[in-house]
């Protein structure tokens, strides 16, 4: 059998010897076409292996006709969207750090061009990452994470990376379709376009980003030394 360097890696992360794999999405200048197209989500290459092994439950998280929670799942393998609000070290070991995360529903589609997903979102959750660089996964970017939920705490689950896939600024953008919110009201107050009813933009700005998650120097002390 011929291996790929890309499904060695998916194989080792599988059976736990190769820490989280983390994949940054390449920015791309987005110029208007006068047009807009839905598409079904598409996993990347070494990203399928770990897309594969959710249950089909699991696929999506939450629209307005499908509600979602992310509690009460222990022991559940799961692939969640959210935004990265904080990264903090380990209590457990040195080669480890703990991202905060603020969940985004996600029914499934998104535009052709850019990632969206909704700006509700669940609450709060943790993810464990191992043997990666703490400046791998910027703060305030969009993330999909993959994994295992390991525990519940005060309401804030708590997964083991294996894989995740990182959306910087000027590759996603928000919708205000979507379940209820339940996200954090500190994180909902940061949001100005949320309050003025204009979250969706297809061609968004860093100020858009700005303007919907928060500046990312206010955000700074919630990160830690790049190893």
């Amino acid at each position: 059998m011929k291996w790929t360097l890309l499904s060695l890696l998916a194989l080792l992360t599988a059976t736990g010897n190769c820490g989280t794999i983390i994949e940054t999405e390449a920015v791309k200048v987005l110029k208007p076409t006068g047009s807009l197209a839905t598409c079904g989500y598409k996993p990347a290459t070494a990203e399928q292996a770990y897309f594969s092994k959710l249950e089909a439950s699991e696929t999506k998280t939450g629209s307005f006709i499908e509600p979602y929670t992310i509690h009460k799942k222990k022991d559940k393998y799961v692939s969640w969207f959210a935004v990265v609000r904080g990264i903090t070290p380990s209590n457990e070991a040195k080669d480890r750090y703990d991202l905060l995360l603020e969940h985004k529903f996600f029914d499934g589609l998104t535009d052709c061009h850019i990632m969206l997903v909704s700006a509700s979102g669940d609450g709060d959750f943790r993810a464990s990452v191992e043997n990666a660089k703490a400046d791998s996964v910027p703060l305030l970017a969009l993330v999909r994470v993959y994994g295992k939920v390991t525990e519940e705490e005060s309401g804030v689950p708590l997964l083991t990376a294996e894989y995740i896939r990182v959306w910087p600024w000027l590759t996603f953008t928000l919708t205000d379709l979507g379940p209820a919110d339940h996200s954090n009201p500190k994180w909902r107050q940061l949001c100005k376009v949320c309050k003025s009813g204009h979250i969706y933009n297809p061609y968004p700005t860093e100020a858009y980003y700005r303007n919907a998650l928060g500046d990312p120097n206010d955000f700074a002390s919630q990160a830690v030394p790049a190893k």
